[in-house]
């Protein structure tokens, strides 16, 4: 075989023992319950593969609607193998989510559906017309009780009549988090989830290294499906399942999990890492050996300095050393920068003021490690490194109107080129011509234009938010993340919430532009709050005072509206990233209930 161009053409070219637990789902004691082998994956790939191909569906949607299970994983390869259009999405439940899988199912008209009984019969009780015309394949993976697999080996064989899937085909509409009303899928092709899946393995295979991955993450997320799923077959190492649920409910399972299997690879966004700190107590973490976790991807929303040395401070003696900054993004088919393995974790302190004028002054930088204590002045800021970029792929800090690439240390429009950028948006022309223009600032293309704010520092990435996030406060820029970051700590009623902070007032209908912020309060607050209704009065006029003069004194801003909510009162996308916007539309149209409106006056 030539060498392979697709992912399913590289399980065949460069394939792994049979016996290898390739797919495990966790059970509820942590550790694996059932699993399929390497030799059994791929054979069931094929076998899938084979069905999708009789039945015409290659080059169309198929809408893979499943929970985190092994039937999820051979359904997307199998997808891939037989030149579909996977679709992924997660099923609706009985108390919502309908919404939201019907505006994909709307939005890509899908040929087919490919999931197991259970999950038709939910989508038929939940949401009864969803999949009228729809083709159903019904799919349940042969796997075993992990005690049970050591029958007769598996060696997959090609199945030769299914023509092998074109590096050009797309093989991925990936639904970002953006509105139900108009979703605009990204297109990603075999070449590209090809290519950052080999970025990924290249990165992070180690020679004679054991473990494999847990993944609490959602499959129709792509740092799920892409960062830990695809890297993980291509690296060659055991994926371990479990559901989101399980880790939102009791987040030291997902600790459990890595302690139990000795895996060395994982992840999540911010926020996961933080609730593995506040969740957890000093006997959940006496029982935990995390030494061979040495991938700990950190990505998906902004990162901050605190997060990071809380987590290594807190696990960082149960052997934990594998933090891993990151950026990346649908668009770029996933990972875009990272840390590297043998580089210590850091953060720039940055002068305030110099990152309001559009440049990245830095006084000191500061490696983590289990002893650190995050300060920072009044008049600074904490900018976590998400590490160079990836191999073969190239990142350009441009200023967003002129295209001009920056300097060091300029904050401009961070720009990406390489395999990995995504062929556009699934049938929208108008947005694929925006993002990824096919050239920019003299530069041939295409280039990825992501709408993040940006900057190179001694070769590595930093990260500083999103372009329409910026708020523009008497001629200056002010980074939403930076006051967010900031007013997390304005009061004690806030440990453990998060904050929202975003632009109001109709410019255009002649409105004077001013600031809101959303703030939830953290669980215990919440819960003393609701036994007590002086003291939550007392609580929120005392927080919204603190808050006004942190905005104040550090950002020079004033606060024009507060509104404090109950916990996950914020609107957040799949990943758990704050939509700033959607919380601003939210609170403008009545849709957040608010434990008390703050003040609307100044």
């Amino acid at each position: 075989m030539s060498m392979a161009r697709t992912i399913p053409e590289l399980l065949f070219a460069d394939p792994a023992p049979p016996g290898l637990h390739a797919v495990t789902k966790l059970g509820r004691d942590d550790r694996p319950e059932v699993v399929l082998r390497r030799g059994e994956l791929v054979q069931e790939i094929e076998r899938l593969a084979r069905i999708l191909h009789d039945g015409g569906f290659a080059s169309r949607p198929v809408l893979i609607p499943e929970r985190n299970g092994i039937e999820y994983v051979v359904a997307f390869l199998a997808c891939l193998r037989a030149g579909c259009m996977a679709v992924t999405a997660h099923p609706p439940r009985a108390g919502g989510g309908g919404d939201r899988l019907a505006a994909i199912v709307r939005n890509s008209r899908p040929a087919a559906v490919l999931a197991t009984p259970g999950i038709m019969e939910t989508i038929d009780r939940v949401a009864p017309a969803l999949l009228e015309g729809v083709r159903r394949i019904s799919y349940e993976a042969p796997s075993v009780p992990v005690e049970e697999a050591d029958g007769p080996l598996v060696e997959p064989v090609p199945d030769e009549t299914i023509p092998w899937p074109d590096p050009d085909d797309v093989g991925l509409l990936q639904y970002t988090s953006g509105s139900t009303r108009d979703p605009a899928p990204v297109a990603l092709t075999q070449g590209n989830l090809l290519a950052n899946g080999l970025a990924m393995r290249d990165l992070f295979t180690r020679e004679g290294r054991p473990g494999g991955t847990v993944c609490w993450m959602p499959l129709y997320h792509d740092m799920g499906l892409i960062g830990l799923m695809i890297s993980s077959m291509l690296v060659k190492i055991p994926f371990h399942l479990m559901e989101p649920e399980a880790f939102a409910m009791r987040p030291v399972r997902w600790l459990r999990a890595m302690s139990n299997t000795g895996a060395a690879y994982s992840g999540g966004p911010c926020f996961a890492w933080d609730l593995c700190v506040a969740r957890t107590s000093e006997e959940d973490r006496a029982e935990l050996d995390l030494s061979s976790w040495r991938f700990g991807f950190n990505g998906a929303e902004p990162i901050r300095p605190g997060s990071l040395a809380r987590f290594q401070a807190a696990f960082g003696p149960r052997g934990f050393q594998g933090m891993m900054p990151c950026y990346g993004l649908a668009e770029h088919t996933l990972l875009v920068s990272v840390r590297r393995e043998d580089e210590p974790i850091r953060y720039r302190v940055a002068i305030r003021r110099a990152l309001d004028e559009g440049r990245l002054e830095v006084r000191r930088t500061i490696e983590i490690d289990e002893t650190t204590e995050v300060r920072i002045a009044e008049d600074e800021i904490g900018v976590v490194s998400c590490g160079p970029g990836i191999p073969g792929h190239e990142i350009a800090i441009r200023d967003p109107e002129t295209g001009r690439r920056a300097l060091e240390g300029e904050i401009g429009e961070i720009t990406l080129r390489g395999p990995s950028v995504a062929s556009g948006y699934h049938e929208r022309a108008d947005l694929t011509e925006a993002v990824f223009p096919l050239e920019h600032g003299g530069d041939h293309g295409p280039w990825l234009r992501t709408g993040d704010l940006g900057t190179m520092f001694d070769g590595d990435l930093h990260v500083l938010g999103r372009i329409k996030d910026l708020l523009i406060v008497d001629g200056r820029n002010v980074h939403p993340a930076d006051v967010e970051a900031s007013l997390e700590s304005a009061h004690p009623s806030l440990a453990g919430g998060r904050v929202a902070v975003f632009a109001t007032g109709d410019v255009l209908a002649g409105e004077a532009e001013t600031i809101g912020v959303v703030v939830e309060v953290g669980r215990d607050t919440h819960r003393a709050w609701r036994r007590d209704v002086e003291a939550a009065a007392g609580g929120i006029e005392e927080m919204e005072q603190a808050l006004r003069a942190l905005a104040s004194s550090i950002h020079g801003i004033r606060l024009a509206r507060i509104t404090v909510v109950a916990p996950g009162g914020i609107p957040r996308t799949t990943s758990g990233k704050i939509r700033r916007a959607a919380t601003r539309i939210a609170l403008e149209e009545g849709r957040i209930e608010p434990i008390d409106t703050g003040s609307d006056s100044c």
